[in-house]
């Protein structure tokens, strides 16, 4: 009976080579195909990293143009504010002095049109005011009346009526009759009296009376 397993007991060593070479021969074949498919799903990895890394370079490329371009923006975008101010100070600065010209225009104005126009005091309270007022009779600082020249005296006297006339009043100069500048003064005629004023101590007193009554405005206003 023994005899009979030594044959068996010699077949099994080959048949464990038959397999090891059949083992073999499919890792010869599906190893290789194992490998290049590994091999091309690198080759895709890498082709993808690639692309990956060629999209971040352009992406961060953008990324600097755009800053760039932000910052130009934002630095125009302060150099326009920065006009614009400027500009609208100019506006307010120009509309100031048009309005300052206009003011300035609008009382000229008035003034020229009280000076083309004048009339006589209404009442002798209103003509008092406006001496006391007016400073003719510090024409000349603190020299006392009494020593007044008389050349002084017909000085104060015109300027007395020049600034009658800026203000719109009449006030006329009593010239002498006989030469010499002693006794000129000025007159004031309110309704159908005559007053005379003395330019240098602003004194008014009744002289005389006219009948009719001048109007009040010699040319009438229009």
């Amino acid at each position: 009976m023994s005899q009979a397993s030594k044959p068996t007991n010699r077949l099994v060593p080959i048949t464990i080579i038959v397999v090891l070479v059949i083992a073999v021969a499919l890792l010869a074949i599906l190893l290789p195909m194992q490998i290049s498919k590994a091999n091309k799903k690198v080759d895709d990895a890498n082709a993808q990293i690639a692309t990956l890394q060629s999209q971040l370079s352009s992406a961060q490329s953008n990324a600097s143009s755009l800053q760039t371009q932000l910052t130009a923006a934002q630095k125009d975008a302060a150099d326009q504010k920065a006009a614009l101010a400027v500009a609208n100070g100019t506006v307010q600065s120009l509309n100031q002095q048009v309005a300052s010209l206009t003011t300035t225009t609008n009382n000229q104005a008035t003034q020229i049109k009280t000076m083309s126009y004048p009339r006589h005091f209404a009442t002798v309270t209103e003509l008092t005011n406006w001496l006391q007022k007016d400073d003719t009779d510090k024409m000349f600082g603190s020299v006392p009346v009494l020593q007044l020249t008389d050349l002084q005296k017909a000085q104060m006297a015109i300027v007395l009526q020049v600034k009658a006339a800026r203000d719109g009043f009449i006030i006329t100069v009593n010239l002498p009759q006989l030469g010499g500048l002693g006794g000129i003064t000025n007159r004031a005629l309110i309704g159908d009296t005559v007053y005379t004023v003395r330019a240098y101590d602003d004194f008014v007193e009744h002289i005389s009376s006219v009948s009719p009554a001048l109007p009040s405005y010699p040319i009438p206003p229009p």
